[in-house]
């Protein structure tokens, strides 16, 4: 259940999207600031504590960050952190401790930071089996019994229906005894939480829960000897109807999660395939490729775009040395049929191109770029990282794939200093690509909903239907009638 106070609202001088620090830094509880800070936002986890979130919103160059405010002695955990984003959702999660249970006794909730024009709100979901007491007291057999049916373990992603404010969360989960079955269709277990607006409003809200759902190839095409047997999932992008679950080393496996009988479908990336030999098991004989490339969605969710950047050095991650040579390739997916789909090349920039173009200044170092992002509102946007050997500076760089010109660039501390502590995109040093969100656009100035009878703010999913008459919870940002979703 969540906990917001009314009345609240935003500048809209803001950013239409940013990159968000995956990891989740804490702040003194004193610090939190509902009347002052318009991003802060309450919750309450399943263990009745209440969490306070607060965002630190910057435009690139910087990077916006998740705080959690909590009370002095609380321990930091690696678990806490951001999972995924989309439209005005970012999906969080937290470990939480349970009172006179053993210490061992923790688990993990995640929740749903919601971006609205009259103030954010937080969800917090149906919590998935996490405690070794709760898989214990499982039904024998259950597949909630399943050590790697665990969330968490293989990519998580989120999908929103922005027209209906449906939502999943899901995770794909392959059975990778099967990748040497080269013949054998690719099929998965989907484990998936899926809201229902049609529940909801009939107050079979109890019915919402995590569920396993068989997902098998379309039309039997994708095979697991597609995926070089090999698979591990770098990121999860949502792209229409699907989430996407991409191997920048392989492909992407497309799965329309939110249907009843979803199916998965499979593109290999445009790519030097054979890599992987030299990747496995040692995924650091030649670096980290998410270094390198990146799947982004851009024009408003409409278009997907693959970035490549090829070192002359053979390398897929690290500093390089000046002057090391390299191509940067943009393509986008093209739709040929439900069924088929393809990469076509847009562009391609040898790296004495990158040099020679304008704006690209003597304070720019001549080394391979890095950490490449296509921008969310324009497509012939992208931007990079420029590391330098033995230095603590980067360089954030924005280029005009059309016009052939560096917009701007500005640098960055490893160490950064007091002040940018708060906003810079640390991610990049710890070899984590930029992670892109558009929920700052719907933080937007706009006058309160006032309550009243047969009101209900924006955010509640009842939308006042019959099962639910609580105007009193209205008021105070509580929904009696769903749970697990407050506005």
């Amino acid at each position: 259940m969540g906990i917001r106070s009314l009345d609240q609202q935003v500048s809209s001088i803001l950013p239409s999207w940013v990159v968000v620090d995956q990891g989740i830094d804490r702040k003194a509880l004193a610090s939190f600031r509902h009347d002052d800070d318009p991003s802060t936002a309450e919750a309450r986890a399943s263990n009745g504590e209440i969490v306070r979130v607060s965002f630190t919103v910057r435009p690139l160059p910087g990077a916006s960050r998740l705080w959690v405010h909590w009370p002095e002695g609380r321990k930091p955990s690696g678990w806490n952190r951001v999972v995924a984003a989309h439209g005005n959702a970012v999906l969080f999660r937290l470990e939480v401790d349970f009172e006179g249970l053993p210490s061992s006794c923790s688990a993990i909730d995640h929740f749903i930071y919601w971006a609205s024009p009259s103030g954010p709100w937080i969800s917090l979901l149906p919590r998935w089996y996490s405690t070794e007491e709760e898989i214990e007291a499982a039904p024998v057999g259950s597949w909630r019994r399943n050590p790697w049916m665990t969330l968490g373990r293989r990519g998580t992603g989120l999908l929103l229906d922005c027209d209906t404010g449906d939502f999943v969360v899901a995770e794909l989960h392959l059975d990778l005894d099967r990748l040497e079955d080269v013949d054998a269709p690719l099929e998965a277990q989907l484990l998936r939480l899926c809201s229902d607006r049609g529940k909801i409003a009939a107050g079979a809200a109890g019915e919402w829960e995590w569920e396993v759902k068989h997902a098998g190839a379309r039309g039997g095409k994708a095979k697991f000897s597609d995926l070089l047997c090999w698979w591990e999932a770098s990121m999860v992008v949502p792209y229409r109807s699907y989430l996407c679950w991409v191997d920048y080393s392989r492909g992407v496996i497309f799965c329309n999660v939110g249907h009843s009988s979803p199916d998965l479908q499979y593109l290999s990336l445009p790519v030097d395939h054979l890599e992987w030999l030299v990747r496995v098991p040692a995924e650091n004989i030649r670096g980290w490729p998410q270094a390198s490339r990146a799947v982004c969605v851009t024009k408003n969710g409409a278009m997907m775009k693959f970035i490549n950047i090829a070192r002359s050095d053979g390398m897929l991650s690290g500093e390089s040395e000046h002057g090391c040579r390299f191509t940067i390739t943009v393509s986008t997916l093209m739709h040929h049929g439900q069924d088929d789909m393809g990469w076509v090349t847009d562009t391609t920039i040898q790296a004495a191109q990158l040099w020679d173009m304008e704006g690209y200044d003597d304070q720019l170092p001549c080394v391979v770029p890095q950490f490449p992002l296509v921008s969310m509102d324009d497509p012939n946007t992208i931007y990079f990282v420029l590391k330098e050997r033995h230095t603590v500076s980067a360089w954030v760089v924005a280029l005009d794939v059309d016009s052939s010109k560096v917009l701007w660039y500005k640098d960055i501390q490893a160490t950064p200093s007091d002040e940018d502590a708060e906003t810079a995109p640390s991610n990049i040093f710890c070899s984590l690509a930029f992670f892109p969100t558009e929920f700052t656009k719907h933080l937007q100035k706009a006058a309160p909903v006032p309550p009243g009878p047969n009101r209900w703010p924006e955010g509640c999913l009842c939308m006042g239907a019959p099962k639910c008459r609580n105007n009193w919870g209205h008021e105070r940002g509580i929904c009696s009638a769903f749970p697990y979703m407050s506005f």
